[in-house]
């Protein structure tokens, strides 16, 4: 399977052939962010989790953004970023549910009945890095923890 960055780049030829500016706009955007992160940590091509996480920043950037335009009542801003949000969502692995994220804390607590918040977020971390909400796998944490 080809990385998320090649991925993106052909997302990018793919919008100028089909001349779909709003795609074309978010790929480059992408594209940006993940070139000044290698250009940050001095590499050629990030790895799929480090990408991953920066695209799931990016995500939730946009997430503040809706936040604000439907505040501000801007109905054109709203379904632009909506857009975006789900044009970076094609390159993020596949999201746990809300019930799948309950029935993995769950069995953690199972497991291990003195587990803390930190061990639950750990090890989400570690088995399923880029597969949920952090906020919502948070909430959930309180509530089974509790």
């Amino acid at each position: 399977m080809a990385g998320i960055k090649s991925r993106i780049q052909e997302s990018v030829k793919s919008a100028m052939k089909a001349r779909d500016k709003a795609r074309l706009d978010a790929a480059r955007l992408l594209l940006s962010a993940l070139q000044y992160e290698e250009m940050q940590r001095k590499v050629d091509e990030l790895p799929d989790e480090v990408s991953t996480s920066i695209l799931q920043r990016e995500v939730n950037r946009r997430k503040e953004e809706l936040e604000f335009a439907e505040k501000a009542g801007r109905k054109d801003a709203l379904e632009a970023v909506t857009l975006e949000i789900k044009f970076i969502e094609e390159f993020l692995p596949q999201q746990l549910s809300g019930e799948q994220l309950e029935k993995i804390i769950l069995e953690m607590k199972s497991r291990d009945p003195a587990l803390n918040m930190g061990g639950v977020m750990k090890a989400l971390k570690e088995s399923y890095a880029g597969q949920y909400d952090g906020k919502a796998a948070s909430e959930i944490a309180k509530r089974v923890l509790s």
